[in-house]
Formats: structure tokens, sequence, C-alpha cells
């Protein structure tokens, strides 16, 4: 089935030159979406573990199982495995690739998703975030040290209809935590269901994107990653211009430009090695039930956890 919704936008993004305009606004479209889902909802891995750590509020944390399974019912639907264009790397580059990951997303301030919605805020700074991990995607492959790792998928581990019954139950468990201490349930269930859906139909027509490599993505899809990612972070901006209050414009200092650009470095040099960032893990390795994810995620976050119980987190939600 998805080999057939392909065809019909013609997006058959190995040869460029066979996309249509057509294919090209879905993709845009998808990637506005996505980018205003991520800026409304105040996703981001820092924010939910300093609530989790240091609020004891599980809440947000939780959403991010409900991306996962969105993601999940959306391949199940398409009929598609999900895919990576590199597979999973040894453990012994895995392990201390995910750790290194949650440094950097410390240093940052920010995980890959909440960089872009803090960018959407007016924090340009962020932007740097992204041209720190675009450089690593650049120069690091022209070493040769990675590992050669083939193109890696699965089929998914649940049908539909399990997958939609997990799915009220993680909902049912996120509300029954959040009836004393959240307000926002409706928003982060309607944003964690836009991510989830968005990115997984994204990775079906155009499997080489990802936010953490979204530089890169315009090189390995010229035109179409182009798009993406321009009108990714359009959508964050235009979500945050909806709620003036949070916009606000804040040109960038040395201090911050430096602490972005290396939080981004460690970041992707952490994704590159994986491979992927925590929006790949979630939304592509959780659905195909890799264990290399859910272990590169578990040491993601209790690296970053160990840090914000150490030196505490100035992370809030935005929304």
């Amino acid at each position: 089935m998805s080999e057939f919704l392909v065809s019909i936008f013609g997006l058959r993004l190995a040869e460029a030159s066979t996309e249509t305009w057509a294919g090209i606004a879905l993709l845009g479209a998808l990637g506005f979406f996505l980018g205003y889902a991520l800026n409304h909802g105040s996703i981001c891995t820092v924010i939910a573990t300093r609530e989790l750590i240091l609020e004891k509020r599980p809440a947000r944390f939780i959403a991010f199982a409900e991306c996962a399974v969105w993601a999940a019912l959306v391949y199940a639907i398409f009929e598609t495995s999900p895919s990576m264009h590199r597979g999973w790397s040894p453990l012994s580059h895995l392990i201390p690739a995910a750790m290194l990951f949650g440094v950097g997303t410390y240093v940052n301030g920010s995980c890959v998703f909440g960089s872009v919605g803090h960018f959407g805020n007016g924090e340009i700074t962020f932007g740097f975030t992204f041209l720190g991990i675009a450089a690593v995607f650049y120069i690091v492959p022209l070493f040769g040290l990675l590992p050669d790792q083939p193109p890696t998928s699965a089929s998914l581990p649940l049908g539909p209809v399990l997958l939609a019954i997990a799915l009220l139950a993680i909902l049912a468990l996120r509300l029954a935590v959040s009836l004393r201490s959240e307000s926002n349930f409706r928003r982060l269930a309607m944003s964690m269901g836009a991510i989830g859906i968005t990115f997984a139909v994204l990775s079906v027509f155009a499997p080489r994107f990802s936010i953490a490599a979204s530089i890169g993505s315009i090189v390995s899809i010229p035109v179409a990653g182009a798009v993406i990612t321009v009108l990714m972070f359009a959508g964050s901006l235009v979500s945050a211009r909806f709620s003036s209050r949070r916009f606000r414009l804040k040109w960038p200092t040395i201090k911050g430009v430096a602490r972005r650009m290396l939080g981004g470095i460690l970041m992707g040099l952490g994704a590159l090695i994986i491979p992927g960032g925590n929006d790949t893990l979630l939304v592509i390795g959780f659905p195909m039930g890799a264990w290399q994810a859910a272990l590169a995620y578990v040491l993601l976050v209790a690296s970053l956890a160990a840090l914000i119980a150490k030196f505490g987190s100035s992370a809030r939600s935005w929304s």
C-alpha cells in the first residue's frame, strides 16, 4: 500500500527529477504541522524529564509513549514496516552514543523536538543547535570511523487493534496521573498525536528525513528536504504567534551560541552513531520493536536525569 501511495505523488525520492509539486506540497504541509505541534505542546524530553525528576510529575513523560503508538498505527494503516537507512550500531558504539546524546540535550537545554519549539518562540540561538548537528553529520563521515551498518526494517510487533487498545490504556494512565497536577491533558494529547502521525507519514514518503539531521536531509532529498525543514520551522513560528504571549524575539549572545553549538555537536555525535536522535527512537525504533531503540532511549534519559538531579534545570513548559 505504501508503494502505491508513493507512486500517486511521484515521490520516489531517490530520483529527485520525478518529484511532483503535489507531492512536495504534501510533504511541506506535513512538515508545517509537525513544527506547529512541537511548539503547541511544549514537546521536549528535557522538560518532561525535569518534571519527572524534580516535580514528580510523570504525565508529560508518559505522553511520549502516545507519540510512539500513534506512529505505529500509521505504519499499520499504510501496511508498511518502519525502516532506517542505516542499521543500529553495535553495543560498544550505541551505549556511549546514547549517553553522549543525553549529555548534549542537557548542555543544549532542550532535545531535538524542543529545539524546534524554542526556535518558534523567538529563541533563535536554537538554530545554532542544528548547525552543530549538521557540522557533525557532514564532517565525521569523512573520516570513515563509523561502523558500516546496512539498512534495517522490521514488521510491527502488534496489530492495529492491539495498538489502539494500548493507546487508550496510555491515555487513561496519563489522565489518571494528571488529574491533580496537569491542566493541559487535551493539548498534550493532540500534540503527541499530531507528531506521531505526521512524522510517521513523513518517514514513509521521505525515509531519509529526520529532525536531528534536518539540514543533512536537504542534501539527501534536495527539494523535499528543504521544503520540509523550512516549513517545519515556519509551523513552530506560526504556533507561537497564535499565542503572542509566548513569542518574544531574542537575539543570540556569544554565550548562548556557544552553548547551543556545543549541545548540537554532542547531540549530533550521539545521533550519528546510534543512529538517530530521540525523534527517530520514538517514531521509528519503538514502533518496530527494536530493543536497541529502547536501550538507547533509557540511557539517554538516564544520563539526562542524572544531570538534572545533580545540577538542576531551568527548562519549563511554555504552553
